[in-house]
């Protein structure tokens, strides 16, 4: 009788245990200072309730950028990853970094850069080309390279997406013309309504996810336990052919790509000075697009919240934020707070907090 009473008791035990586990996040933040001035407070950090921390590898200055780890690629500025990693508690936290892959305005090899259609010219734009093969082998190594650290995951930059009028290198045209067995006109090219202009969209679109299945699969072979996540825009899982045009971007084929995280971008300050919208019209449409990403990438989305503001850099108010954070459902199993100072944590771990409670 005392057996089956305590048999009962652990599966109602273990029921609630699941039950309540079945609604629980994982928390990030991602910083926005590289060189931190200070050794992490991992005991505070903890107790904010956070899991992943994701630290920024590089600068993007057309005179001083470079890369914040040792590698045989590009411009190394400092090596503060080697400096982070051995001091770094990976018995509580996994430690991401946040990586660059096509604005890298510093380097010298001007062979290596795409070409830009603005005012009814071809003029060279520093970003590196995603249709020239050389460009390519060097993301691929460098990525490797820090894939080869020890670090638990990459999160690629916002910088992965071809613009609208970006892609008109002489390898992008050329491999227009090879698919579609045409010459590569401009201005068909950039006339929204010819069939060119949507066949050039798909075209690179198609490269775009070429290239980052290359990313997420040559980084996999060289450590089997990274893992790849790629930041996109809020546009991406509700207003498709936008972020097709504008980007190069289409959701299901990203997830397609192998990629093991998508982070949506859902930065309810930028969405609403963007779009023009009024507070109310603007929290049924970060909802719409949270829930719409769910439904498209299931366990790999990682929401992110806005904690500071882009113009300002004020911290956003408590208030503000759960009101966005209420909205995003209890299947969504994590949040990336972004960007994070060191002065933020307690403001971090109150909503934490509200979000769990």
């Amino acid at each position: 009788m005392k057996k089956s009473i305590v048999l009962k008791l652990g599966i109602l035990l273990s029921c609630i245990f699941f039950y309540f586990n079945s609604f629980a996040r994982e928390y990030e933040i991602q910083f926005q200072n590289v060189d931190l001035t200070e050794k992490l407070n991992y005991s505070l950090l903890k107790n904010t309730g956070i899991d992943k921390i994701i630290i920024k590898v590089f600068e993007d200055d057309p005179v001083s950028g470079g890369l914040f780890f040792k590698n045989s690629v590009f411009r190394v500025k400092k090596p503060i990853l080697d400096r982070i990693i051995p001091d770094f508690d990976f018995s509580k936290f996994s430690l991401w970094t946040w990586m660059i892959t096509r604005k890298l305005s510093w380097i010298q090899g001007l062979d290596l850069y795409d070409m830009e259609y603005k005012n009814r010219e071809r003029r060279l734009v520093r970003k590196l080309d995603l249709f020239n093969p050389d460009a390519i082998k060097k993301i691929i190594s460098v990525y490797k390279e820090l894939a080869l650290k020890k670090i638990n995951g990459i999160l690629i930059q916002d910088d992965f997406f071809i613009r609208y009028n970006e892609g008109f290198s002489n390898w992008g045209k050329a491999r227009f013309s090879a698919i579609m067995n045409l010459p590569f006109k401009e201005s068909k090219i950039m006339n929204p309504k010819t069939e060119y202009n949507l066949n050039w969209i798909q075209i690179k679109v198609s490269q775009v996810n070429k290239v980052l299945s290359l990313i997420v699969n040559e980084c996999k072979k060289v450590n089997p336990n990274i893992k790849m996540g790629i930041n996109i825009y809020y546009e991406t899982p509700v207003f498709i052919n936008r972020a097709e045009a504008w980007y190069a971007h289409n959701l299901k084929g990203i997830i397609n790509s192998g990629i093991d995280f998508v982070y949506l971008m859902s930065y309810h300050r930028q969405i609403k000075k963007e779009m023009k919208l009024s507070e109310d019209r603007n929290r049924m449409l970060f909802k719409k697009i949270v829930e719409k990403a769910y439904e498209i990438c299931k366990n790999r989305l990682v929401v992110k919240i806005q904690v500071r503001d882009w113009d300002t850099d004020e911290r956003i108010p408590l208030v503000e934020l759960k009101n966005y954070i209420r909205l995003v459902p209890k299947s969504i199993k994590r949040i990336c707070f972004t960007p994070v100072e060191i002065e933020d944590f307690y403001h971090i771990k109150s909503l934490i907090k509200f979000d769990s409670g």
